[in-house]
């Protein structure tokens, strides 16, 4: 069978390194700002900060450019997709697919069950998760206020 992620791709993932937390801090928050606003939640750097090194990161580049970022953890039998961060220019061409696509590979690699993530309810990712098969995670854990709780199997 096909699989895309081996696809000759002009996105080149790195794991990240503590020199990388600044650009992922400020891309992430540059991102989710206006979610964090819009639903009066407040910025907390101390909390990505104890997520950065709680996480595996990574730093997506294109000719050597950081623009996007991907953390995840690995929770039980589950993966969990703490972050697809795609800089603003480089949306729309394939990035968060690919970044999807490389945490599915991760996970069926490792053999884990499931891929889950949060999303904004009024985010636009939203529909790129369902379209890679993300689904409400069940009555209880989907209904966090702003937030949505999807998964997927592996």
């Amino acid at each position: 069978m096909f699989d895309p992620s081996e696809a000759p791709s002009p996105f080149h993932l790195r794991q990240a390194s503590i020199d990388d937390f600044e650009f992922a801090e400020a891309l992430t928050r540059n991102n989710m700002g206006h979610y964090y606003d819009r639903h009066r939640l407040i910025w907390r750097a101390d909390l990505f900060l104890g997520s950065w090194r709680e996480s595996e990161n990574f730093i997506l580049e294109v000719d050597g450019v950081p623009m996007g970022v991907l953390r995840i953890t690995e929770e039980g039998d589950s993966l969990h997709i703490r972050d697809v961060q795609i800089a603003d220019g480089y949306r729309k061409h394939g990035a968060g697919t690919y970044l999807l696509q490389m945490s599915h590979r991760w996970a069926r690699e490792r053999g884990l069950r499931e891929l889950q993530l949060r999303v904004f309810v009024d985010n636009p990712a939203a529909r790129l998760y369902q379209r890679m098969g993300y689904r409400l995670a069940g009555p209880h854990l989907a209904q966090l206020g702003p937030i949505r709780h999807l998964a997927r199997r592996v």
